[in-house]
């Protein structure tokens, strides 16, 4: 049997060391596949996202990307595209500083910043919500003190609390949030440690993942909530999943920038049937 080979890469991303941070795959493509082989190609790899991109030949951008769950596509994912632009300037050859992504969230940028990389994404403002009591059930905490939806999506909720300890302990019951039509539920807190602003999770097994470890995506939702707050500028987010991350956000208007280091962990190949 004949077969095309792909190649692959796997990289801890939002993260200075390895097994820490998220891993994300990446396939870099010469030209797309079937989106249903793309999708397949993400539930194999079996990470929260894998992301796939294609140069470019003309336009705005010098690639086109896409993100998939297991079992989704995504129209934005921070972690996957801080891996391919890791992939790109260290495997791949990308002599710039800068990397302009076509995407179905507009056009994003991943600019070199020494060791580290910066990426250049939409703010997600967010409206006021009442909180469902299913969830408040789901969480075991019914102690928020505010609730909203993303507004650019009217999916995710995202509830507010107090008390960063609430947020680090919290157990979900992940069947009752997988039942959940909406995508997923972002908790969050001001920080109880001098190391950050604000300590954040993100729960979306209706898409196949219980707890995402360090997303990109999900600061681009807190970090304007908590600079507004506090008054700042530039913000620091921890999210306490067990591998746990920190992301360093600068809010510019409509836009968040995130700072954060990769560090490769595999590189192979896939093989598909012609």
């Amino acid at each position: 049997m004949t077969h095309t080979s792909l190649p692959v890469y796997q990289v801890d991303a939002f993260t200075s060391h390895l097994f820490a941070g998220n891993p994300a795959a990446v396939v870099p493509l010469e030209r797309w596949l079937p989106d249903g082989v793309m999708q397949q190609i993400a539930m194999e790899n079996n990470l929260s996202e894998t992301a796939f991109f294609v140069k470019v030949a003309d336009g705005d951008a010098d690639y086109h990307i896409r993100w998939f769950t297991p079992t989704v596509e995504v129209p934005l994912c921070g972690h996957a595209t801080l891996a391919s632009a890791y992939v790109l300037f260290n495997q791949l050859g990308v002599t710039g500083d800068e990397i302009r992504l076509q995407s179905k969230s507009g056009i994003l940028t991943a600019r070199r910043d020494g060791e580290a990389i910066v990426l250049n994404f939409p703010a997600q403002p967010l409206t006021e919500e009442v909180l469902p009591e299913n969830i408040a059930s789901a969480l075991s905490s019914d102690r928020a003190v505010a609730c909203f939806k993303v507004a650019s999506r009217d999916t995710d909720y995202v509830l507010v609390y107090d008390d960063a300890g609430t947020v680090r302990h919290m157990t979900p019951d992940m069947s009752v949030l997988a039942t959940l039509a909406e995508r997923g539920v972002i908790v969050t807190a001001p920080s109880d440690s001098d190391d950050c602003d604000m300590v954040s999770r993100y729960f979306l097994p209706a898409l196949g993942i219980n707890e995402d470890p360090v997303t990109g995506y999900m600061h681009c939702v807190v970090a304007p909530y908590w600079a507004l707050k506090t008054g700042k500028t530039n913000v620091i987010g921890y999210q306490a999943s067990s591998r746990g991350g920190f992301i360093d956000c600068t809010v510019k208007g409509d836009r968040v920038h995130l700072k954060g280091l990769a560090v490769l962990y595999l590189k192979g190949e896939i093989f598909l049937p012609d």
